[in-house]
């Protein structure tokens, strides 16, 4: 089975339109206007690359920090949304849709504004970087890292992280830029107001040659939107392209589960470890290699769609309200609706989007029952259950070993999931542990801290947690960062677990 790597990251650019709050297929609209835009500026073959994949992959790392955005903020999700067309250095647009969020009391804006320069700054910089570490992952050429390393920079210099300006943020993101600007702002305003905005923005957020050529265009600008579909974005990638045989394709299904893990701390590892249990519970039960495989797959992808749902219903301590449950009930059904879009993910997307289902009908989102529950996905909705209860979650410590044994036996005696999908499950989950990841790269301490604030601790807390101060806590962070190549916790969570240095 070969795929073409971009019908992959089609999905992944699906998946992150959700989690920033933009409208259905963004992602994969503005990709194809950028690469008309690169045909009609006759922008250089070496740059129409990193154009193309910067176009998919410019938010892919947007849950980066989902939770601290949605602690300081509010719902992460809406607040992306909200400033999605803004030009955020414009002082009474940004208050507008600043009042549109929080209402109108002095306090409650002064209060927001105060938070989100330093808030922001931390998520777009993670970002960027969670973003290069896929790139990387996904066998990317360096000229794409450079790219997404300057989605949130600007041509005045006032970007984010600030390290760049003018012409020396890449061509391919400059375009970028404005091919993105001109899809966010085609939502709502016509030609006429976007070549306005444009011509506004020139030599501050945007390249002014570029902006100003476009706007003084407005014929191009008055055709119709590029149609946001896979097969649309797959017709417009820069040849050769770029393939995954069949065994590279769990890496790639993999970053589905990562940006879906990063969410909340409570999550790291959630989807590999639903993935690793699943498959061992299936060759238990005795399935073939196929199913085997499919089942693999499909735990790591099972949870993709969280990203929809805000971070601040994830981190709730109190018990969900009817709303909140309604809303994270629903992610399941965004996990089929982003697999469902990718033709080569197709075939998973019913099967991971189960994991949740009960033989008696009580699941969700589909609320499937006896037969319509697969014996495949009454497995993976077995395994995911089972590794959730060893997981700490915010309203609640981990459930002990035996403790799972016994709350998994009591759904299959009441008839919740099939007694042969338990007994598959409890097989894999005694069979010999996971193999130990290497290390190298960190000391026991950097790692021993790592692992503490991917928890979501403080640094303080951390420092507490482990006896030390919290200066050294900060100590060891730099010494982390500066081995990884990265410059937030977020990002060095994930780098660090790539290459097998900290356990998830």
């Amino acid at each position: 089975m070969t795929v073409r790597l971009a019908e992959l990251v089609a999905g992944l650019s699906v998946a992150s339109d959700l989690g920033k709050g933009l409208t259905d297929g963004q992602g994969l609209r503005s990709t194809i206007l950028a690469m008309q835009l690169a045909d009609e500026i006759a922008l250089p073959e070496a740059d129409r690359e990193a154009l193309y994949w910067v176009g998919l992959l410019r938010f892919v790392g947007c849950t980066a920090t989902a939770s601290e955005m949605a602690e300081g903020l509010g719902d992460e999700i809406a607040v992306s949304a909200a400033f999605a067309a803004a030009d955020t250095k414009d002082i009474r647009d940004a208050l507008r849709r600043v009042v549109g969020l929080v209402g109108k009391r002095p306090d409650k804006v002064a209060s927001f504004v105060a938070k989100v320069p330093s808030i922001i700054a931390e998520h777009e910089t993670a970002s960027c970087e969670v973003a290069q570490v896929i790139a990387t992952q996904l066998g990317l050429p360096e000229t794409v890292s450079d790219a997404l390393a300057a989605v949130f920079e600007r041509y005045d210099g006032k970007g984010t992280p600030g390290r760049r300006s003018g012409n020396d943020i890449p061509l391919a993101t400059r375009v970028w830029q404005l091919a993105h600007t001109i899809d966010v702002l085609a939502e709502t305003e016509s030609a006429g107001e976007i070549a306005k905005q444009l011509i506004h923005r020139a030599g501050s957020a945007l390249d002014p040659h570029l902006a100003r050529g476009v706007a003084a265009r407005l014929e191009w600008l008055e055709g119709p939107r590029p149609a946001a579909t896979i097969a649309a974005v797959l017709d417009v990638e820069p040849t050769p392209h770029r393939t995954v045989e069949d065994a590279g394709l769990d890496s790639v299904l993999a970053v589905f589960g990562e940006i879906a893990d990063l969410k909340s701390p409570y999550f790291r590892g959630h989807c590999g470890r639903v993935s690793e249990l699943a498959a061992r519970a299936a060759a238990a039960a005795g399935f073939s290699g196929a199913d085997i495989t499919r089942v693999r797959r499909a735990g790591l992808v099972q949870d993709v769609g969280r990203v929809a749902v805000s971070s601040r219903i994830w981190n709730q301590e109190r018990p969900l309200s009817e709303g909140e449950r309604v809303h994270v009930e629903s992610h399941s059904y965004y996990t089929q609706r982003i697999l469902g879009r990718v033709p080569a993910l197709s075939e998973l997307a019913d099967l991971a989007c189960g994991h949740h289902e009960r033989s008696d009908g009580s699941g969700y989102h589909r609320q499937l029952s006896g037969t319509a529950l697969s014996p495949l996905a009454a497995l993976l909705a077995a395994a995911e259950t089972y590794v959730t209860w060893g997981e700490e979650r915010p309203h609640r410590v981990p459930l002990t070993t035996a403790d799972r044994h016994r709350q998994l036996r009591e759904l299959a005696r009441s008839g919740a999931l099939p007694e042969d999908a338990v007994d598959a499950v409890l097989a894999g989950a005694g069979e010999t542990p996971l193999p130990t990841r290497p290390k190298a790269g960190l000391t026991d301490r950097e790692r021993e801290v790592l692992e503490v604030v991917a928890q979501g601790l403080t640094n303080a807390a951390a420092a507490r947690r482990l006896g030390i101060s919290a200066k050294t806590v900060n100590t060891h962070l730099e010494h982390v960062y500066s081995k990884l190549g990265v410059s937030t916790r977020a990002s060095a969570v994930v780098a660090a677990t790539q290459r097998g240095w900290i356990s998830v």
